[in-house]
């Protein structure tokens, strides 16, 4: 049924007034909101001159931004801070914390005596960097002095021989009390610090009147008036060496040559892969070599 002309030109201007009331409509709010962001941009404007005309407002704006500022930042200042400050402390005893900071043999060093001995890394950071420390102070190789270490306790602080021997270096602590009075008395030979650096003044006390430094390790392990030292100095020589391999850069070789040297050991000792036992203690001072740990 068709519609009549009249009928179909009145519905379109009809739809034509809608349209127009809705454009009027959007054009109107958009208008609307044109003046309001104008008026609020026109208030701060006005609002921040009169502000900023008085000088005592603005000191307490600015005091206040800068209270705020230091609070944000405070807790992660102060985190930083308490990580920077981490040491190993016993007894006033300490080192330097940052493995960031060590030079890169330490670190390498570092990989490789923990993963050689299952020790954690931020333990042996510590050791480490106590044995540089200690050479340094003493003109002493620090790659020797942890070589003893390793091969001495296996870099355990707290290791303890039957005959009186403690510590990371396995120092006879009666017979070295007077060393370890600056460091508190004979309970600081459990300290890991305090005990490198007894143990380092002791290894280099003895490779000097030994003349060299294997003498050195033999009177050190107490083997001076023994035909032999049962393999010991060359034991921590080769570790030395390892060590300084790893030193280099080259972790992966060095761990496969103490693995190597640890099976060696096995197929030869098939029944403990302890160290060697130690010669019976002597009571002489240590001045005079002796058949016993440390001179």
């Amino acid at each position: 049924m068709s519609q009549s002309p009249e009928r179909v030109l009145a519905r379109r201007l009809s739809a034509g007034r809608l349209a127009l009331v809705a454009r009027d409509i959007a054009n109107g709010f958009m208008s609307t909101s044109r003046l309001i962001v104008t008026l609020v941009g026109c208030l701060t404007l006005v609002v921040g001159a009169a502000v900023f005309a008085q000088a005592d407002l603005r000191e307490r704006l600015a005091n206040g931004a800068s209270t705020l500022f230091a609070d944000w930042t405070a807790p992660a200042a102060s985190a930083a801070e308490a990580g920077a400050l981490v040491a190993a402390e016993t007894d006033g005893e300490s080192v330097p914390p940052s493995s960031t900071e060590a030079a890169p043999e330490q670190k390498n060093v570092t990989r490789y005596l923990s993963r050689r001995y299952r020790v954690a890394d931020e333990a042996v950071r510590v050791l480490v960097a106590a044995a540089f420390q200690a050479g340094a102070d003493l003109r002493l190789d620090p790659l020797l002095i942890l070589a003893v270490m390793a091969v001495e306790s296996s870099m355990n602080p707290f290791a303890e021989s039957s005959m009186g021997a403690q510590g990371l270096m396995q120092v006879m602590t009666r017979v070295h009390t007077d060393r370890f009075e600056a460091h508190g008395g004979e309970h600081a030979a459990l300290d890991p610090v305090a005990n490198i650096k007894v143990g380092s003044e002791i290894l280099k006390d003895l490779i000097r009147r030994g003349g060299s430094v294997e003498r050195g390790l033999q009177l050190y392990v107490g083997a001076g008036n023994l035909p032999h030292d049962g393999g010991y100095a060359s034991r921590v020589l080769a570790e030395r060496a390892r060590i300084e391999l790893a030193a280099s850069g080259r972790i992966d070789l060095a761990l496969n040559a103490g693995w190597r040297a640890d099976n060696a050991r096995a197929t030869a000792h098939p029944v403990s892969l302890a160290p060697m036992a130690e010669p019976e203690p002597a009571n002489e001072a240590p001045e005079q070599p002796a058949p016993r740990p440390n001179a």
